[in-house]
């Protein structure tokens, strides 16, 4: 089922697929990729379609017939999850928006949105659009089955339209429901925020309300497997719950986090009084009066005003430590480059990436040759919090 798009889904997870899945094809340019767990749940309901659906309403059909009506049918739903979410891109391209790619992935289907819509007006039309189009898509299966059922002869593609009938019906419905990050979550954020005027309050409320319904879904799930004894239908409710409410969690922090962004730089966030160390002293004297004294696990080298890099005690470990005392810090230090350095006016985005591509906890700040401070993860993360806390 279709449950969200990336932009409101913990950050986390829009790495973890970004890095996996199977590409497909392109659509207008926005990629589609079937993630790895795809596959599983592909899986599943092609064979629940052939072995259990088509065999308990139409009987005394071979297992071929079963297996090439459950494949047809479930490739028919897969399709309507795809065009829901592309019809949410193409709106969302339409309005200045870039899509880099859309996901099928276990629960359902991801676009990867680079921003938010600017405006109340353009976030309705991008959330309504995906339900416009399971509207459209409902109706037209209803109509086949009514079609067909005139028709004698036709009990396998009138069930199977049934069936395609009954999974949009049940994806408009859940997908309306008021709570992020369901789109009837954005079509209330966008209700609230063209009221109130304040994207974060839209947000927070349109959070909560999804946390509460997740919440729902999950004693929805413990009734099912307590009293109905539906145990694989109560988890599989559970598990969504406990999606839904991560993805809930995440899209608050996500605004707040991306309007605390705004105009900061890395200048704002690094430390200035910073422990530097002479390419000249040994490594001896490197771990003893540094290493051992400060505790800190990385040193900026400085010869004068000049920053020449950077040595940390990986570097100190790869030197035997029988040839410490004749081996100089200049000797072994990683020098500066565009990519292990900062400037004191990037902004904390670009710094965040740069840290994540570099595989370091931290980076030196350098303005024109010289070292003007030392930005960490932890120092970005305090001052997006203060900065967070202080939006409007």
């Amino acid at each position: 089922m279709e449950l969200m798009e990336t932009q409101r889904v913990p950050s986390g997870f829009a790495r973890l697929l970004r890095h996996r899945g199977l590409p497909l094809f392109s659509v207008m340019g926005i990629r589609i990729v079937a993630d790895y767990s795809w596959f599983l749940i592909a899986a599943l309901i092609a064979g629940s379609l052939s072995m259990g659906w088509f065999p308990s309403v139409l009987p005394d059909r071979s297992l071929l017939q079963y297996i090439s009506l459950g494949l047809i049918t479930a490739f028919f739903f897969f399709a309507s999850v795809l065009v829901h979410e592309l019809a949410h891109s193409i709106v969302a391209v339409l309005h200045g928006i870039p899509v880099r790619k859309i996901t099928l992935f276990l629960f359902g289907g991801v676009a990867e949105i680079s921003r938010e819509p600017g405006d109340p007006s353009t976030e309705l039309k991008v959330a309504l659009a995906g339900p416009a189009v399971s509207a459209v898509l409902a109706a037209a299966f209803w109509g086949a089955v009514i079609l067909t059922g005139l028709r004698s002869g036709r009990p396998a593609a009138q069930l199977s339209f049934l069936y395609l009938a009954i999974a949009n019906t049940f994806l408009l419905a859940f997908n309306l429901l008021p709570g992020l990050p369901l789109d009837g979550g954005r079509v209330l954020r966008a209700i609230i925020w063209r009221v109130t005027g304040s994207l974060k309050r839209a947000t927070y409320i349109a959070s909560m309300t999804g946390q509460a319904l997740a919440g729902v879904m999950i004693i929805l799930g413990l009734f099912t497997i307590l009293f109905a004894r539906q145990i694989v239908t109560g988890l599989w409710l559970i598990f969504i719950a406990l999606f839904l409410r991560q993805a809930a969690e995440a899209s608050y922090r996500q605004v707040t986090m991306k309007r605390a962004l705004r105009g900061a730089t890395v200048g704002d966030a690094m430390t200035r009084d910073v422990v530097t160390v002479s390419p000249a002293i040994t490594l001896a004297a490197l771990v003893d009066e540094h290493f051992l004294h400060h505790h800190f696990i990385c040193y900026p080298v400085v010869e004068g005003d000049h920053a020449l890099g950077f040595v940390s005690i990986k570097d100190v470990k790869h030197i035997p430590r029988d040839r410490w005392s004749e081996t100089h810090v200049g000797d072994v230090l990683t020098p500066l480059s565009d990519d292990n350095t900062l400037t004191s006016t990037d902004g904390i985005p670009a710094a965040m990436r740069k840290l994540a591509a570099s595989g370091s906890g931290r980076l030196p700040v350098v303005d024109h040759g010289r070292l003007v401070g030392m930005v960490t993860r932890g120092d970005i993360m305090r001052n997006l919090e203060i900065r967070s806390d202080l939006a409007p």
